[in-house]
């Protein structure tokens, strides 16, 4: 069984990892860009002129979508690396909840932090 580290761990990794693939997905593609402005002939113009191949190279044309794309996952990362340097050592704990004046519900819930489980 993953305890939450282990979940907010593999979320933070993700995370970086897509960063780091959109970031180098996007220098490839606009080299590739480059490459075709600069071929001699209208091979791409002619053969490859279809809208998947057009949106393949402009995926990362608009510098602002990408930006908001890139600043929201940095984002994410910072909130899962807070986490992980304060994630809660739980101290659990068992105890009676009043439902109503006449009965009572066992809970069982973190000293520290107040977190309950199920």
């Amino acid at each position: 069984m993953n305890t939450e580290i282990d979940i907010i761990l593999n979320m933070y990794i993700d995370v970086t990892n897509n960063i780091e693939h959109i970031k180098n997905s996007r220098t490839r593609i606009l080299k590739i860009v480059n490459d075709i402005k600069d071929i001699d002939n209208n091979y791409f113009d002619v053969y490859c002129n279809y809208e998947l191949f057009k949106t393949y190279l402009n995926m990362y044309n608009d510098s602002e979508e990408y930006n908001n794309l890139i600043n929201n996952l940095e984002t994410l990362k910072k909130f899962f690396e807070y986490e992980i340097k304060n994630k809660c050592e739980h101290e659990w704990t068992n105890d009676l909840i009043d439902i109503d004046p006449d009965r009572s519900q066992e809970i069982c819930y973190c000293i520290k932090c107040n977190i309950t489980k199920r």
